[in-house]
């Protein structure tokens, strides 16, 4: 009989969550059965049960993964030594990618874990370390710009950074209306016209070279 290796385990284990991600984005939390997973699947309830012992610990384990990507393709999605207000440009153009194109169940799941959470104590805890992690990753952008002096030195970095992260979030609510259309261009542009006049340091700029 051959031998079961730790790599063929985990490549199991993500295939169920990738698997169990699109059924739950497609069916809801509450709609969706073990039976529904192992039938799209094409394996046995048992199987599932080996890695997850019920549904909502593979829900749970769905949302961390799909968080997990959302903060690796932002905080990535930059070079160190681009300036401040470029590095946010590109987070935006990357999140404009997400929006447009396959990042469907993410955003249905990310969506419906927030409203799920109220019910679960893991779930709230993953929904709040996600959002901690997202708004040190703005923050902390927004506090290196004010120190480089490329960022407004007056700027409330708590107040702008939950702002900023409020209009992403908006931003995934539309992109699910039909027809709405959002690209990286539009998303670039929505952000670039509502923050970046009150983020830039225009003192600076203006100082003679």
């Amino acid at each position: 009989m051959p031998k079961v290796t730790l790599q063929y385990e985990e490549n199991r284990k993500k295939s169920i969550l990738y698997g169990a991600a699109a059924v739950f984005a497609q069916k809801g939390y509450q709609q969706t059965t073990i039976d529904d997973i192992a039938v799209s699947l094409k394996m046995s309830k048992g199987a599932i049960y080996l890695y997850f012992k019920n549904k909502e610990e593979l829900y749970a384990s769905v949302l961390e993964i799909i968080y997990e990507r959302r903060y690796l393709t932002l905080s990535t999605s930059y070079e160190e030594n681009d300036p401040i207000t470029i590095k946010f440009e590109k987070i935006m153009d990357r999140l404009g990618s997400l929006l447009n194109h396959d990042d469907y169940i993410f955003i249905r799941l990310s969506i419906e874990g927030f409203l799920e959470s109220e019910h679960s104590p893991r779930l709230q805890t993953i929904k709040n370390e996600s959002h901690l992690h997202f708004y040190k990753l703005i923050h902390g952008l927004l506090q290196e710009g004010q120190l480089s002096g490329q960022i407004n030195p007056d700027l409330n970095l708590p107040s702008m950074t939950a702002a900023i992260m409020a209009v992403t979030d908006g931003l995934m609510l539309h992109s699910l209306v039909a027809s709405w259309g959002i690209d990286p261009d539009q998303v670039r542009h929505i952000v670039h016209d509502t923050f970046f006049q009150l983020i830039e340091n225009h003192s600076e700029k203006s100082k003679p070279s």
